[in-house]
């Protein structure tokens, strides 16, 4: 079977997933207006969107053999594939909504301060006042009231919880590493190191590209990502199938028919 084909072939299996999403809609929305675990849910739609985007740009980017897009692409779909496993992992553990919108809440506080560094630090280069940081944590606690019980240092300390490098130390505490079914996340934190040098312009992207100059390696790299963008993309959707599925057994067929076309790469 030629590259393309091999190609192609994920792809159509991958419509086949999003097939299956489509037909998941309906109980979705039903779900949704008497959630038990409103933000739960909301933050798995968000992977399950996220991932999904990600994944049709990476296939694009397979097809017109750009191999170092589609590394740079790879690793944002990785990362959102471990703070998926960070929620699911989390929701397993305590059958509750709070861990959920614990992280959603932390994770919106922490963005909105990033942000507000940034906008300070581009201020003080252009000779523009900046805040104080007695103003930028005023601020902060007037769009999050829920923070003014805390002080700047457990503030700092909530944020830090939900960087991607805590995230994957904590999957790398919890998973078992002889568990089959965990080792396509094990491999995954791995990868996710690996690819750093693509995003951030390093040395060893640099040096990658010469050995992707053989068209039969890069095309045997290009086939390795578009298999495992199918299998993040699909397993994002399957795992939140079976949280649903604890609620409502219709969504049952849907995780089993995923979790068989996922088996297929």
């Amino acid at each position: 079977m030629k590259f393309l084909e091999k190609i192609e072939r994920i792809r159509d299996l991958d419509n086949e997933v999003f097939e299956i999403f489509q037909q998941s809609q309906i109980l979705i929305i039903s779900f949704l207006k008497n959630s038990k675990i409103p933000k739960t849910t909301e933050l798995l739609l968000i992977f399950i969107t996220g991932t999904n985007f990600i994944k049709n740009s990476i296939f694009d980017c397979i097809e017109n053999d750009d191999v170092y897009s589609s590394k740079i692409l790879f690793r944002s779909l990785v990362e959102h594939f471990l703070r998926f496993n960070y929620i699911y992992i989390n929701y397993l553990a305590e059958k509750s909504d709070s861990k959920s919108e614990y992280y959603y809440t932390i994770l919106e506080i922490s963005e909105y301060l990033s942000l507000s560094k940034s906008i300070n630090a581009v201020n003080k280069i252009n000779g523009i006042d900046e805040q104080t940081i007695t103003e930028m944590w005023t601020e902060l606690c007037e769009k999050f009231p829920m923070l003014k019980t805390y002080d700047k240092k457990e503030i700092e300390d909530f944020t830090r919880n939900f960087s991607i490098k805590s995230i994957i130390t904590f999957l790398n505490e919890t998973i078992s590493k002889s568990d089959p079914k965990e080792f396509l996340l094990s491999k995954m934190i791995i990868e996710y190191s690996e690819l750093s040098s693509f995003v951030h312009g390093g040395i060893f992207a640099y040096q990658s590209c010469f050995q992707y100059s053989n068209e039969s390696e890069r095309q045997k790299e290009q086939e390795r990502i578009a298999g495992l963008t199918y299998q993040l993309s699909g397993t994002v959707k399957y795992f939140s199938y079976l949280i649903w599925y604890q609620f409502d057994k219709k969504f049952g067929p849907l995780y089993l028919k995923t979790e068989e076309l996922i088996k297929k790469i």
